[in-house]
């Protein structure tokens, strides 16, 4: 007989990023498995009302310091009540709390996910966060877990790598619906139906525009019915004249609809954070493999654990811009090359970044802790 599990997620962000889509769908596959998921988050976040509409149990907290010695209190309130086997805390901002609050009430598996490659001081507050109040801490990348075991001397079994799951997109529908995705694409801009397109995902800052810019002016002379799309943009991007540049084109929409952009591109090209070199390995990569678009991106940590320059997709030094527009032409002069390169790329999302993937693995480290709980009980008796 497989173990139930009672499983609390928290989070203090009041934002929709990875991080909350991640929480939401762990969440939401736990449930389909049979599983008891609540959600512990502000009230006002978008987390909180996605998991609320999707049938999840809800507590609203804010995780304010200054709101602190309530919601303490709140919190012991909650896990009396739940009584979870898990409490997984996804931020420093609802670490602190929750996971102190966890292990005064012997939450027997409490667990501390970090969500990005920044750089984490082995300060005395974090080394409570990481050795002392968690059993376990998951990354969702290679490097990031590297640099927390050097910094907080974690061992293997303390710290595991898991990198966000995707839903696969259906290979033969995916594959007939290039040429009517292309044209609706087309439609979308204004532009002639044989337009053929670029896409762009990731920070787009000033330089960064400005690099698009040269890149997309110097690529029209061979390729000229190419166009970048910048998509998911905003009003927080950099502001772009496209009577100046007219092979660019921003395409604000959400990242939901990633999926639906992907079968017409002829590739796509993904940008870091210049703020923030260390990453984990962004949605958008794995969903452009999942959907048999070829991947151009930088050199980057995380990113490294998934885009094997010239096996799984092709990969540019972000300094250059020299290096990306010789990788695009590339790409586009190299159709059996590439469609290798497409094929192996979404074979190693089947088998590795999957929502199955991540539950499954996930669900191990869970029955690991659940062992473990039972040897000690059995050796006290």
């Amino acid at each position: 007989m497989k173990p139930f599990y009672k499983i609390i997620h928290t989070s203090s962000r009041i934002l929709w990023g990875n991080r909350e889509k991640r929480i939401l769908c762990e969440s939401l596959w736990m449930k389909e498995k049979g599983h008891q998921v609540t959600i512990v988050a502000p009230g006002d976040s978008p987390l909180f009302d996605k998991a609320k509409q999707n049938g999840l149990t809800v507590y609203p907290i804010s995780f304010k310091s200054l709101a602190r010695i309530g919601e303490y209190g709140r919190l012991k309130q909650i896990f009396d009540g739940e009584q979870p086997f898990v409490v997984n805390a996804h931020g420093k901002g609802d670490a602190k709390l929750a996971l102190k609050t966890a292990q005064t009430m012997g939450v027997p598996c409490r667990i501390m996910s970090r969500h990005n490659g920044e750089r984490v001081k082995g300060t005395w507050p974090n080394k409570k966060i990481y050795k002392t109040r968690c059993h376990y801490v998951f990354t969702n990348s290679k490097d990031t877990t590297a640099n927390l075991k050097q910094t907080f001397a974690l061992s293997d079994m303390h710290i595991f790598s898991i990198p966000d799951g995707i839903t696969l997109p259906d290979a033969a529908a995916n594959q007939a619906t290039k040429t009517a995705a292309r044209q609706k694409l087309a439609n979308i801009l204004g532009l002639e139906t044989d337009a053929r397109f670029i896409g762009i995902f990731g920070k787009i800052e000033p330089q960064s525009l400005s690099m698009l810019c040269k890149t997309a002016d110097q690529l029209g002379r061979r390729f000229p019915y190419h166009h970048l799309v910048i998509a998911g943009s905003s009003e927080k991007q950099a502001p772009m004249d496209e009577k100046i540049y007219p092979h660019v084109h921003m395409l604000p929409q959400a990242e939901e609809n990633n999926a639906r952009l992907y079968p017409a591109l002829d590739c796509c090209i993904y940008l870091p954070d210049t703020r923030n070199f260390y990453q984990g390995v962004p949605l958008e990569v794995t969903g452009a493999m999942a959907g048999f678009c070829p991947v151009i991106g930088p050199d980057a940590p995380g990113i490294r654990d998934i885009l094997i320059d010239n096996q799984t997709g092709r990969v540019f030094d972000p300094r250059h811009s020299e290096s990306l527009l010789k990788i695009i032409s590339w790409t586009l002069d190299a159709p059996q090359a590439v469609q290798t390169l497409t094929q192996a790329a979404r074979t190693l999302v089947e088998q590795h970044y999957t929502m199955d993937a991540m539950g499954r693995h996930i669900l191990r480290i869970y029955r690991l802790r659940l062992i473990k709980i039972n040897r000690k009980f059995q050796t006290t008796l």
